[in-house]
């Protein structure tokens, strides 16, 4: 297995509200996750995986002391990709923003990730507080096995859909109520990126930008391959506006700010699970990742 480990090459940024008016929303720097700062704005979550992974998220110290991860050249964080795993599965990490948000411009600079790897399930996504999925969840970037594009999506209660309209990306599913009928349990609403550099062929292009943009009366995503990112996405007050269309246009028939507060930031990567542990073995992939045996079984020797 190539290696699993996620770089972020500048670092994460998050700016905030200052006005709005028709035309524009004014944004102004709020938190910076720089290479000094980000580990000291993270948290280790070392909790079991909520999917259900053949996963062991690890502590800081572990992290740092076995190599997964590291500021000392840029940012990095990832998974075990030396040692056969044991049967409680790959050590891995799943990091979480110590401070919450509710609105902003989310902006993400990654060099490498893990994607489009038989049996990976890397993310970088946004959770309410409280009851999953009381105060939503916000995939901005996600894939498993050999996925050939992000899947940008959201989960929430009752009363919450998106029309696919406004967006380059193609609406795979419009309900976000994680008990929609129709759709498979916890589907929520998604939108496929059409950017082929967006997922499995996103480290062959040298990495890209990802932003996330979330007001009272949307939520949009923006992918940019290397070296296409607008000009002001690295100054001090980056337009969306001025962006062209987003990839994703989470817009609809949803009352944003009921479904959608108090989120934090969340990096993990875990394998196999809910998701893609499924798809591993019986679904899409089954004929280029099972290889007749089970997804934990290729995850444990293959590194």
């Amino acid at each position: 297995m190539p290696s699993s480990s996620i770089l972020l090459s500048i670092g994460l940024v998050l700016f905030g509200i200052v006005s709005r008016s028709m035309q524009q929303t004014v944004y102004t720097l709020k938190d910076d996750y720089n290479q000094e700062t980000f580990f000291d704005m993270m948290s280790f979550d070392t909790e079991p995986d909520p999917t259900h992974g053949f996963v062991k998220y690890v502590d800081k110290g572990y992290a740092f002391s076995n190599g997964l991860a590291s500021n000392a050249s840029g940012i990095t964080f990832g998974a075990d990709h030396t040692n056969v795993a044991s049967s409680s599965g790959r050590p891995s990490t799943r990091l979480y923003s110590n401070a919450r948000y509710q609105h902003g411009l989310f902006i993400l600079d990654l060099e490498h990730m893990p994607g489009g790897i038989c049996g990976t399930w890397p993310a970088w996504w946004t959770l309410g507080d409280g009851n999953w999925p009381g105060h939503g969840e916000i995939d901005i970037l996600e894939g498993v096995n050999l996925q050939a594009t992000d899947l940008v999506s959201a989960h929430t209660t009752p009363g919450c859909s998106i029309s696919g309209s406004g967006q380059s990306g193609t609406l795979k599913t419009g309900n976000c109520d994680i008990n929609a009928a129709g759709q498979g349990t916890n589907t929520g609403c998604g939108v496929v990126d059409p950017n082929p550099e967006s997922y499995s062929g996103f480290n062959a292009g040298k990495g890209g930008t990802y932003a996330m943009e979330w007001t009272s009366d949307y939520i949009r995503v923006y992918y940019f391959p290397r070296g296409s990112a607008p000009g002001d996405i690295n100054g001090p007050s980056p337009n969306p506006a001025s962006w062209g269309t987003p990839a994703a246009n989470l817009q609809g028939d949803c009352n944003i700010d009921q479904h959608f507060q108090n989120h934090q930031m969340i990096f993990d990567l875990t394998f196999c699970g809910d998701w893609a542990g499924a798809d591993f073995n019986s679904g899409a992939w089954l004929a280029f990742c099972s290889f007749r045996i089970l997804c934990e079984q290729w995850l444990t020797r293959n590194f």
